[in-house]
């Protein structure tokens, strides 16, 4: 079948070495160029069923490591003819030089990321590369490309191959997995075998991070164990915070930074050594952190591993921190703030309660894409700014930074509220991030307090954001007034509500520009934006984590240009002017979008409520939906509806709260007592005492704002509303208006409550009869024309 020489062959396999020495991918350079087999066990033993033919041992070209790098290949196979360059599936190895470097790659890949090139050509002018990267552990391989997402065609320098390979989506993800993956074991390693405390935990892995940058103790410290590991250790950590430039006092910053570290030195435990395992824990942690987590950093340098470890670490002490008292904000939301600031190479960021650095750490990264090397160095030297209180995390911090190699100068250790501290960094800073304490105790530590101190250091027009529970943006406070005379507040955007899972606070981002007073623009207005949905979901294991990478740039790209263009839509953003003692959220503003109504929706009403008559007995209900006409359903065309507010179809009043023990006291019963709880059709029960007539609408207004229709007369616990009709109501109808009244729930949540007041003012649509009122017969119709024997 092939016509192509192996003499012609060898003219391609040429031109590739010759681009490869134009690209520094030598072994001058400490590289290792191997052609038709390996001599590294490892990558021979992967090969061994790798043959192209399916019956042998799997011979590349080229494999191409770097020395001192254990984690990436790239491999190359080439063709002389261009025609055999690449198949339609990528499935025919024997022939084609792409499907061949494609096949090798993905046995290489069990243990490797490998980069697979395939070349085919006789001259260079006319040469054809493509370029694929097969993560490790993935299991397939996919395009990889340059910084203009054009396909890479040529051969790179090796540092432009790890730039892209470590950009591209999937295997950043994989490799984020295996790190808290590995977390989660070293977690419970530390706990049984190195019984160093919970604020121990993330110092014991920066430091050793720290310790493994000198080169000196990278290499020796295999031969060591017990007291002298750990000394070892320490001196080498010793020698790293004594080699950072810290600014001003930085000798006694030094102190204290070396001084957090200092247990691993004198730990009894962590130096103990067992025979059994013929390892100390200390050696052990050492160990593994340098083959799990220093290539990972060679690799991340905008990833906060130690971020990443702290917060993984404080998922196990029930989610509040009691380790070092703070929840640290996550990655793709530091990352949201960088680009929500627009931050470039000239921007200057302070954030002055740091923690371990995360607002910095994705502000270095926003503003060193596409930077030389001198404007990369006067970056970290001048533009990060941040201010740390507490010991252990301001050494967190400055260990972060100087595993960046920088970024550590302007890293303050104190109170930011002391005047001589914030002297320092006052008026330096076009942008400041802020994730405050949260409802800590004591005069002067309210959000509100760090959050006009952070607007306070930066210069005029600066963009200030912070990330705070929603209660601040819903209960009016005495220092919202003095923070919007000298600032104005730009937008305010709600954010899931299990963002810090498993810490339970529903938190928004506010943005402000600073010193420029509020009310200075009597039409400005804020925008207000709904972003419930990031993309993540609850994961009992990893925490929450990404449906997919591109699912969560799509969404962050969608967030950018709806808060850059000051986007208005339904359901999801709004412009208005508001002041002190207003409502700071879009669920207090949004019109109710009806545009993604559905048959469905009511359906689902209908179920329910047949399922909880069902399970009491009752199957009158269930009898009358399947034999009254299916045929004709009207249409919902919810364009021609009208607005109506609740006050003007129903009486809203409180019910008589009723205790559980006195029911119980009355005995079972038929009447049903209605909760809190959206399950069930909100009834917990059945007594044979009742306080509230039935036929009415009732909605929870203690936690997400559940409207239910109550048939029969029924009690009820606290925080029952009730909405008697103005109108002629039943079952049909009632089931109609539960179903557009509980869209409202969005608005609600353990934070923000559906009272008396807000009820009454909440306005819903509804379809209309030819006088424009609420055309009740359609909406009964409706109901029972429905087709619940399609379920949902």
């Amino acid at each position: 079948m092939m016509s192509i020489t192996m003499k012609n062959e060898r003219i391609t396999e040429s031109i590739v070495r010759k681009l490869l020495e134009r690209a520094g991918i030598t072994p001058e350079n400490n590289f290792s160029l191997e052609e038709q087999k390996s001599a590294n066990p490892r990558i021979e033993k992967l090969l061994k069923s790798a043959s192209k033919s399916g019956d042998g041992v799997g011979k590349p070209e080229f494999i191409i490591a770097k020395k001192g790098d254990a984690d990436f290949l790239v491999i190359i196979e080439c063709k002389a003819d261009p025609k055999y360059h690449a198949s339609a599936g990528l499935d025919q190895p024997k022939d084609y030089a792409l499907d061949g470097a494609l096949l090798y790659a993905s046995h290489l890949a069990r243990e490797y990321d490998v980069i697979a090139i395939g070349v085919s050509g006789q001259s260079e002018k006319n040469l054809l590369i493509s370029t694929y990267l097969h993560p490790k552990g993935a299991s397939s391989a996919s395009v990889l490309s340059d910084e203009n997402a054009a396909p890479i065609a040529s051969i790179l320098s090796w540092d432009r191959y790890m730039a892209r390979a470590t950009f591209d989506p999937a295997r950043a993800a994989a490799r984020h997995s295996d790190l808290m993956r590995f977390s989660r074991e070293l977690h419970n390693y530390m706990r049984d075998y190195a019984k160093v405390t919970e604020a121990q935990k993330p110092l014991l892995v920066s430091g050793i991070l720290v310790a493994l940058m000198d080169k000196g103790f990278e290499k020796s410290y295999p031969a060591y164990e017990g007291a002298d590991l750990a000394r070892d250790t320490f001196q080498a950590i010793r020698n790293g915070i004594a080699k950072a430039q810290l600014g001003d006092n930085q000798e006694a910053k030094k102190r204290a930074v070396t001084n957090a570290f200092s247990f691993i030195e004198h730990h009894p435990e962590l130096s103990k050594f067992d025979a059994k395992r013929s390892e100390s824990p200390l050696g052990r942690i050492v160990r593994d952190l340098h083959a799990q987590v220093r290539p990972f950093m060679k690799d991340h340098f905008d990833f906060d591993v130690i971020g990443s470890f702290y917060a993984e670490f404080i998922r196990y002490t029930g989610g509040d921190g009691k380790g070092l008292g703070i929840v640290l904000t996550p990655k793709h939301i530091t990352d949201l703030f960088a680009d929500l600031a627009k931050l470039n190479k000239n921007s200057v960021v302070l954030d002055i309660c740091c923690g371990t650095g995360g607002f910095l750490i994705s502000a270095m990264k926003k503003m060193t894409e596409g930077v030389d090397a001198d404007e990369r160095r006067i970056i970290l030297e001048q533009s990060l700014i941040g201010i740390e209180q507490e010991p252990q995390m301001f050494a967190l911090a400055v260990s972060n930074m100087i595993l960046r190699g920088d970024g550590k100068t302007n890293l303050y250790q104190g109170d930011c509220f002391d005047d001589t501290l914030f002297a320092k960094v006052k008026g330096k800073a076009s942008a400041g991030f802020i994730n405050p304490p949260y409802s800590q105790k004591g005069e002067s530590l309210h959000e509100w307090d760090f959050i006009a101190r952070m607007l306070d250091g930066l210069q005029r027009n600066a963009t200030g954001i912070a990330i705070v529970p929603m209660s601040l943006a819903i209960a009016p406070h005495a220092l919202r007034e003095s923070v919007l005379k000298e600032h104005r507040l730009e937008a305010v955007m709600s954010m899931p509500d299990d963002l810090f899972y498993p810490v339970g606070v529903v938190t928004c981002i506010m943005i402000f520009s600073a010193h420029v007073p509020h009310e200075s623009d009597k039409h400005h207005e804020s925008w207000f934006g709904y972003w419930k949905d990031d993309g993540f979901r609850k994961d009992r294991i990893q925490g929450r984590r990404p449906i997919d990478e591109q699912a969560w740039r799509n969404k962050k790209e969608e967030w950018l240009t709806e808060y850059a263009n000051k986007k208005i839509s339904a359901g999801h953003s709004i412009r208005k002017r508001v002041g002190i003692k207003d409502e700071w959220s879009a669920e207090a503003y949004l019109e109710t979008s009806y545009a993604s109504l559905q048959d469905r929706d009511f359906i689902r009403s209908g179920i329910t409520f047949a399922g909880y008559k069902m399970g009491n007995g009752d199957f009158s209900f269930v009898k009358e939906i399947l034999h009254t006409n299916k045929e004709n359903l009207p249409e919902l065309n919810t364009g021609k509806w009208k607005w109506f507010i609740l006050k003007d179809l129903f009486d809203i009043s409180g019910t008589k709260t009723t205790s559980k023990r006195r029911l119980q006291e009355s005995g079972d019963g038929l009447y049903p007592y209605v909760t809190t709880q959206s399950t069930n059709n909100g009834v917990e029960g059945f007594y044979n005492a009742w306080t509230e007539a039935g036929n009415v609408m009732v909605i929870d207004s203690a936690v997400k704002g559940f409207c239910s229709y109550q048939a029969d007369n029924f009690s009820a616990s606290d925080h029952v509303e009730k909405l008697t009709p103005r109108f002629n109501l039943n079952k049909y109808t009632g089931l109609f208006i539960q179903t557009i009244i509980n869209r409202e729930q969005f608005r609600y949540s353990y934070g923000k409550k559906f009272n008396q007041e807000k009820i009454r003012a909440t306005r819903i649509k509804l379809p209309v009869n030819a006088e424009g009122d609420p055309d009740w017969q359609f909406m009964e119709k409706y109901i029972k024309s429905l087709p619940y024997s399609s379920g949902i």
